[in-house]
């Protein structure tokens, strides 16, 4: 999407301040404009105008914050920095912004709704109903130097696929190793007792798929240095491990155990609440559903 933003959400918490600082780094690589957001919601506002006064001054000063925290990030200038205070829900002003945006970013863990803040579960509600990939941000100096590979998850899935053309730009971007993590099965095979040379069979099969998945982008990058890996089943547990010395996990919203309808599945939903790496969360847009009309 051509000059599309990059918006990050704040309320002032270290969290969001987190999201800021990736938020302005990933802008300056990909050359897009930075649109801090914040927002204020109070159904009181006409009852009790004090309060909605004061929550928006709240969203200033957070806004003020965020600005002057970019701007430290933006030391080469290059980044464009707007910043806009919605009167709206938090997450609705998120998903709205999402069809025009290149990508969302919040933090993982806010100071609460009351606050006009992203709380988890707004981080949680963006990642599931946005329209473009949605960055969840939480701590900062062990990913500030951009050292280590981009994970992404495969599964044979279209939401796979997303998430593998979004991983190889991210590694362009970054000069970044691409390591593609694929687990035969969500289900704990650990139980499983069959012949060895089927458990080869299948690993041989499993690589072949992989390799499918990664066709065609190999040659589309061929500066980016891939390395794979299969694993039998839990890929949430495979992925934490890679993630230890990753700079960012990339996943499809949900993958082969998904449904119509479904806007999280499993791998990704449990990343979302464990992982302290920088998680990007991609579906195609054609997925995204208008849920705050």
């Amino acid at each position: 999407m051509t000059n599309a933003p990059i918006v990050v959400g704040v309320d002032g918490s270290p969290s969001s301040s987190d999201a800021v600082r990736w938020a302005t780094r990933e802008a300056g690589m990909c050359h897009a404009p930075l649109l801090i957001l914040s927002c204020v919601s109070y159904r009181g506002a006409e009852a009790v105008p004090c309060i909605g006064t004061e929550l928006r001054a709240r969203a200033e000063r957070d806004l003020a914050a965020a600005v002057g925290i970019a701007q430290t990030q933006n030391r080469g200038g290059g980044v464009e920095i707007r910043t806009e205070v919605h009167a709206q829900y938090a997450p609705a002003a998120l998903v709205d912004c999402s069809d025009s945006a290149r990508m969302i970013v919040v933090g993982r863990r806010g100071l609460g709704e009351f606050t006009g803040g992203l709380l988890g579960s707004v981080s949680s509600i963006v990642a599931r109903h946005a329209r473009c990939p949605v960055a969840v941000i939480e701590g900062w100096s062990r990913i500030e130097d951009g050292a280590g590979p981009v994970v992404v998850g495969v599964d044979g899935s279209a939401n796979s696929a997303a998430a593998i053309d979004v991983a190889f730009e991210e590694c362009a971007l970054r000069g970044a190793e691409l390591v593609a993590l694929h687990a035969w099965s969500d289900q704990n095979l650990s139980q499983i007792h069959i012949d060895p040379q089927q458990w080869t069979a299948a690993e041989q099969s499993e690589r072949a798929l992989l390799a499918e998945c990664l066709a065609g982008r190999k040659e589309q990058y061929p500066d980016i240095a891939v390395r794979v890996v299969v694993v039998r089943d839990r890929p949430v547990r495979h992925l934490l491990a890679e993630a230890e010395e990753a700079q960012l996990i990339v996943v499809g919203s949900h993958g082969r155990g998904g449904f119509a309808g479904m806007t999280l599945g499993s791998t990704s939903e449990a990343l979302l609440h464990i992982t302290t790496c920088p998680l990007l969360i991609v579906r195609p847009r054609s997925e995204g559903r208008r849920l705050f009309r």
